[in-house]
């Protein structure tokens, strides 16, 4: 099938931007044709490109025919719908508020709509024009998002994660984090650092904090998840708490609960790292975006029931490299992490030798001050013993017969003496 993905901007990274890479990706996998329009473009149309997908930012550069239009908002519904008439449309509904991110209401603009969770669902139900409705999870790129290492018993670090938390309830959690002994960074556009590699910098964190695709893509590599953004908080993602959270889209309002700063600290303090590998279980069985992309193939074969015209070899081809180049995008990347982890791990062995010798060094200097005490400790030793031969010499002495005869003999030798001394006192 050829396939339009359109959307109002790929210029920034957000989950519907993410989505789309991780939808368009998977879609070419299984060889259909996708061409991504944005009315919008900047970071994220230029890291799909680098992926090695075809991004259009204009309407003349798009294909001359479609079998679907799969739109993410109602601008390039709308637009795609007048270009491409005859053509079904498909609509995503992100939004479970906002007035703007609603499909038309038009009769036959649109044929389906895609809910990524119950309270979407439930919104695409009360919607003037009746259109099918199917229902799917948020999807994951598995192979992408995965685990590279375990995590940490003891001070994990924490990673808030989005685009949205500021103010006092940024304040709260940083305070919350501080206060139970965990490291706390945020990336995201409320932040001063922005990553358009998700992948890596959850993969950093023991803890990942956030809302919505943060949360499916922390559990696929494996972290511990903590459902907490400026609209409420659920706190940790559990077997138990997950199909009232999944339905909810990880939101933070599945439940009624307060998180104030003692609710915080309490919680925080129940992470374990055990907590990782049963969410990566979790995001394998439900969130697999292979699987995601076959539903959606399915969805879109029930609107545009017509057999695709017949593609040329040049357009497979064309798909052909583009996949190959995703391969050597992802090798690349791989290959960088690599060599950080290498580098990371000559530090560490640096630093290993720079504190071996160290405690050499110190080893050494306690060695040699343990001998100089040893040392101190025989002189004393001695001196103490040779004090008390003479102590007991000087006994003995005492006890003889002429010590006692000298002792009467000096006796008024000694009085003249003092006599002297006392009048010769008085003179002066």
């Amino acid at each position: 099938m050829e396939v339009v993905v359109s959307t109002h901007q790929l210029s920034w990274i957000g989950g519907t931007q993410t989505y789309i890479l991780t939808v368009a990706e998977h879609l070419e996998q299984l060889g259909h044709a996708v061409t991504i329009y944005a009315l919008e473009t900047g970071q994220m149309a230029d890291l799909a490109r680098e992926r090695g997908l075809r991004v259009v930012g204009s309407e003349r550069e798009l294909p001359e025919s479609c079998d679907v239009v799969y739109a993410q908002e109602p601008t390039t519904a709308l637009a795609l719908g007048e270009r491409y008439p005859s053509t079904p449309s498909v609509f995503a509904l992100w939004s479970k508020e906002n007035p703007y991110w609603v499909p038309p209401q038009l009769p036959g603009t649109i044929a389906a709509v895609m809910a990524p969770n119950d309270r979407a669902q439930a919104r695409a139900e009360a919607f003037a024009q009746s259109t099918e409705i199917v229902r799917l999870s948020q999807p994951v790129d598995i192979r992408r998002f995965s685990p590279r290492g375990p995590l940490r018993t003891e001070r994990p670090r924490v990673l808030l994660l989005g685009n949205y938390v500021t103010g006092e309830r940024r304040k709260l959690f940083f305070r919350a984090c501080a206060d139970v002994g965990y490291e706390c960074e945020q990336i995201g556009h409320k932040s001063n650092v922005v990553s358009l590699s998700p992948e890596a910098v959850l993969n950093d964190a023991d803890i990942a904090v956030g809302k919505a695709r943060v949360i499916v893509e922390a559990m696929a590599c494996g972290r511990a998840a903590f459902v907490y953004d400026q609209s409420g908080g659920d706190g940790w993602v559990t077997p138990e708490k997950y199909p009232q959270l999944e339905a909810d889209n990880f939101a933070g309002r599945a439940f009624p609960d307060v998180f104030d700063l003692d609710r915080l600290r309490r919680e925080l303090r129940e992470y374990r790292p055990e907590m990782g590998t049963v969410n990566r279980d979790l995001a394998v069985a439900h969130h697999n975006a292979t699987r995601h992309a076959e539903e959606l193939v399915e969805l879109f074969q029930r609107v545009a029931p017509r057999a695709a015209p017949a593609g040329t070899p040049v357009q497979e081809l064309a798909r052909l490299v583009r996949l190959q180049w995703a391969a050597n995008a992802r090798a690349t990347t791989l290959a960088g992490e690599a060599q950080a982890a290498r580098d990371r791990l000559d530090e560490l062995v640096t630093e290993h030798e720079s504190f071996r010798g160290e405690l050499l060094r110190t080893q050494a200097s306690a060695q040699a001050a343990e001998r100089r005490a040893e040392e101190a400790e025989r002189r004393a030793e001695e001196a103490e013993r040779l004090a008390r031969e003479t102590w007991e010499r000087e006994l003995e002495l005492r006890g003889t017969r002429r010590y006692r005869i000298a002792s009467v003999l000096s006796a008024p030798l000694d009085a003249a003496r003092s006599l002297a001394r006392r009048n010769g006192a008085k003179t002066e």
